[in-house]
This record gives structure tokens, sequence and C-alpha cells, in this order.
């Protein structure tokens, strides 16, 4: 897949711009705050129907404007779909060549695959982190997998209203059962998927972090959760999920929250045997991050038939020129969005459309 056109009015600090990039790889180019990181959020937004840098979608809506709208041109399979969306009076909607869908319709017409510099903190930060990573590329080619995640959200967020109020009123304790049921139906559903996932991860991420080291490292992926110890118990993880739950009983009610399931899972990273986030060089655990990030591709290739387009957001910045050249190659079969603060890739011989953007207009200026 890839975008033939994208168009761009009030949208942050575009005006209104209409920019044609290639097949291939599009370098975009110009000085600090002109507008190049906007540009990638926008083509984000519109394949996963939020933006990773704001909570708020009437953030993105220029200033002194209440709405926005974002258009693509996309050749998905070999037809082309015009894909759209805006923001109405607070509220986002999205549209399949003219008519207003559900965001995930969108899903496997238009898939984005983002590497930012926050994404460090995938391998550097604590297990939300990492349990993010895991929601949102899932998601990202498993649109069953969101609307599981949400209903898991719900229910935990019951039990622990419930939870607080036993503390209160014993008599509720009657009714926890009910609870325990949905939680362990729902959360095994929740765990089922990210072990699958993460059972490809491991081999692609691993794969890629080889070329990225010259071969010297190996890197590993193994998935944590408190329910069950081993893999080998995962045929009993619902009996065992209600276990676990009716022995914490006491100590939830005193807490008011629930201690085990997928919520507080984690993915323990390691490189060459030892764990990436204590003993990882900088450059060991930006090399991890990249690696992860960019293994999606084959992955999303291996679920929906077709590459998706890659968006990488000061990426190189701090790579050694290996490192740039691996992952250049890698881009050969996609179209890809790359941002620099300057062209850092003239020695790089690849075919690649360069894209100035200054205060928010955006202009070919090399296409070899």
């Amino acid at each position: 897949m890839f975008i033939e056109e994208l168009k761009l009015i009030h949208y942050r600090n575009y005006e209104n711009e209409c920019i044609m990039p290639q097949k291939g790889i599009n370098i975009i180019v110009g000085e600090n705050a002109q507008g190049k990181t906007n540009l990638i959020e926008a083509m984000f937004f519109l394949s996963r129907g939020y933006s990773h840098r704001a909570s708020n979608v009437a953030e993105l809506a220029q200033w002194d404007h209440d709405d926005f709208f974002i258009n693509a041109r996309v050749v998905s399979e070999g037809v082309k779909h015009t894909l759209s969306a805006k923001n109405l009076q607070g509220k986002r909607q999205f549209l399949l060549d003219g008519k207003v869908k559900k965001r995930d319709k969108i899903n496997g017409i238009f898939n984005t695959i983002l590497f930012e510099p926050d994404d460090l903190k995938i391998v550097k930060e604590g297990p939300d982190k990492r349990r993010r990573f895991l929601n949102q590329e899932i998601s990202g080619f498993r649109p069953e997998y969101h609307y599981i995640l949400r209903d898991y959200e719900k229910i935990l967020n019951q039990r622990n209203s419930l939870l607080k109020n036993i503390h209160y009123q014993p008599s509720l304790i009657t009714t926890l059962e009910v609870w325990d049921e949905q939680l362990v139906q729902t959360g095994v559903r929740l765990m089922n998927h990210r072990i699958r996932y993460l059972h490809r991860l491991n081999r692609e991420a691993n794969n890629l972090h080889k070329i990225l080291s010259l071969g010297n490292e190996t890197l590993s992926l193994s998935y944590l959760n408190n329910i069950i110890d081993s893999m080998e118990e995962l045929s009993e993880i619902k009996m065992i999920f209600k276990k676990r739950l009716e022995s914490s009983r006491e100590e939830e009610i005193s807490r008011g929250s629930t201690i085990y399931g997928p919520h507080v899972d984690d993915m323990l990273i390691q490189i060459n045997g030892k764990d990436a986030r204590r003993y990882g060089s900088q450059g060991q655990q930006r090399s991890a991050a990249i690696s992860l990030k960019l293994s999606q591709i084959e992955i999303y290739y291996d679920n929906t038939g077709e590459y998706p387009v890659v968006l990488l957001d000061d990426i190189f910045s701090e790579l050694d020129e290996h490192r740039r050249n691996s992952i250049l190659s890698l881009l050969n079969k996609t179209q890809a969005f790359i941002t620099c603060t300057e062209d850092i890739l003239n020695d790089q011989c690849i075919e690649k459309n360069i894209i100035e953007i200054v205060q928010g207009k955006a202009q070919v200026i090399n296409n070899n």
C-alpha cells in the first residue's frame, strides 16, 4: 500500500497543503519547528484514529481554527481509495471513499508503522510503556484486539469499584464472582493475543537486531505475567487465573484494586541474555527499540498481505552509517517517510523523494 496524495487543511501549522509523495523512500527535511513531525502525525492519525502526541483531538487544529481535515488517496491491493479524517465540533469523523465509516473499517486499507524518539521508553522505562507498545501494535492489524482491550478495561474498572465498595459494605462480596468470571474470560483472550504476537515478534526483532549489531548481539523477548509461571501451564490458564483471584480476595478488598491480570503484564527485553533496561547502553537500547518497531513490517505483511507505510521521525540522528544503510535496505519494499533536520543521506545510493518543509509549506526539491 502507498499514499499517492496527501492533503492537510488547518492541521497543526498546515493551512492548506497538498503533497505528492513517491512510492519508495521520502525524506522530509527542514529546520526544527517547521512541521516535519506534524506531517508524520497526520498520516498516523489517518491510519490509527488518534494522535501519538496529543490526547485531545482539538489540539490538532490550526491556531484560531476549531476543525481540521486530512485527505489521502491511497492504493491498497491495487485499488485506489480516498480516506479522510476530520474534526467537526470536537468529534472525530472518518470517511472511506466519501462514506462515513468507523475507524476500524480503514484498517487493512491504510496501515502505518511509526518510530519516534519517545519509543526509546519501550526499553528504558517501566512496564506500562511496553504494555502500550503491545496494545498499539496488535490493534494495528488485529482490530478485534482493540475491542477486547476496551472491554477488559471496563470490566477491570467496574471490579475495582466493587472492591472499594466491599471494603465498606461487605455484603457486596456475593456479586464479585460475576465480575471474576468476566475478567477471566476477557483477560485470557487478551493474553492469548499477546502470547501469539510475541512469539512472532521475538523471531523478527532478533533477526533485525542481529543485522543492526553486525551479528554481535542477540535480542530476546519474554512475556511476563502473574497468572502462569511457564508456557506449559497455558492450557490451564483460565483455571489458574480464577484461583489467583479467589486466593487474593482479602488483599484485593484491602487495596481496592485487582492484583492479577494482563493489566500488570510486562515484556522482558534481553540483549545477549541481559536485561536491556538495566544493563543496556544507550546505543543498545536505541537499536533494540528500532528492532522492535521495524520488525512490524514483516508481521504486518504476513497478516494483511501488504507492506505498511513506514513513518520514521528523527530515527537517523544518532545512528552510524551501517545502521542507517541496514534500515534503508529494509525499507526498499515499503513506502517510507523519514524526517531529518538536514539531508544526512546524500551518500546513500537510493532512490528518494526529498520534501522540504518551511513553516508548514511543502516543496519537492529533489527527485532522483
